[in-house]
């Protein structure tokens, strides 16, 4: 008797879009991707410093929005829980009036005293989001909330004040405005900021015949416990805390590190 010996394949492996599973790729355990968006910076003096005859008042903040880029890597612990490693380049536009309205003068009389604050800054900025996707029964939309440590390293910028007398009773300018300019790489300043972040957004799936890509769209907050800007003397007036925050918002477009094709085996000859 003669033996003839082969190999017998059960099975093989097509990518075929739209058979069972409908051809599309599961769920990758990491994403990775580029984000950018827009931010406001704000800061605000602790009102610590404060006696009869000096008081800081009225702090606004005026609107300057600057901007900010980078990478983020994302590693699902599950359906729900992810990490997160992001890094960025942020352009930070401060802008602050505060007044002191009941300063007084070598004459016993009072004027009111205003200062104008602006800042222009660059940094890079770390953050490791955790994440919680909450589940809404659809897997192409999921709404999610995050928390982070942050931490950022100032490249350079400098700060404005611009100090102005008025009258108090007629509101005209007393002498002239002066104006005082600090660079960020003087030893006054420690380079590094850490602090800690929240935000919520919305994640969105993208499906294509055998692939997928996700866009993420969130709002978040970061406060800085310490900060490059903790004291300052202001033209020698004063020497205290300085609060600093940031709100942003988020456009995040990710891809899986990893794609396999889910429903794509198929016995030889059940298709055509």
């Amino acid at each position: 008797m003669v033996l003839f010996c082969g190999t017998a394949t059960a099975q093989f492996k097509k990518a075929l879009p739209n058979l069972r599973g409908n051809g599309q790729a599961s769920d990758a355990k990491v994403n990775i991707g580029l984000l950018g968006g827009g931010n406001f910076t704000l800061w605000q003096h602790f009102k610590s410093a404060q006696t009869a005859d000096w008081y800081l008042a009225n702090y606004k903040p005026t609107l300057r929005f600057g901007y900010f880029g980078g990478i983020a890597v994302e590693y699902m612990l599950n359906n729900h829980f992810s990490v997160g490693l992001n890094a960025i380049y942020e352009q930070h536009n401060v802008g602050l009036n505060y007044m002191n309205p009941h300063f007084p003068t070598g004459f016993n009389q009072h004027m009111k005293r205003n200062y104008d604050l602006t800042a222009d800054y660059n940094s890079i900025e770390v953050y490791t989001p955790v994440t919680f996707y909450i589940n809404i029964g659809s897997k192409n939309l999921k709404p999610y909330f995050f928390v982070a440590p942050r931490a950022s390293y100032i490249l350079g910028g400098k700060m404005e004040y611009t100090r102005t007398d008025y009258d108090i009773e007629t509101g005209e300018i007393i002498g002239t405005p002066l104006t005082s300019t600090a660079n960020f790489s003087d030893t006054t300043y420690q380079m590094i900021n850490v602090g800690g972040m929240a935000g919520i957004g919305t994640q969105v799936r993208f499906n294509t015949s055998n692939y997928y890509f996700l866009v993420k769209i969130d709002l978040s907050a970061n406060v800085n416990g310490i900060q490059t800007f903790t004291k300052y003397d202001l033209l020698n007036e004063f020497n205290h805390l300085r609060f600093s925050g940031d709100a942003h918002a988020t456009v995040t477009f990710l891809l899986p590190l990893k794609k396999r094709l889910v429903g794509a085996c198929v016995k030889w000859g059940e298709y055509d």
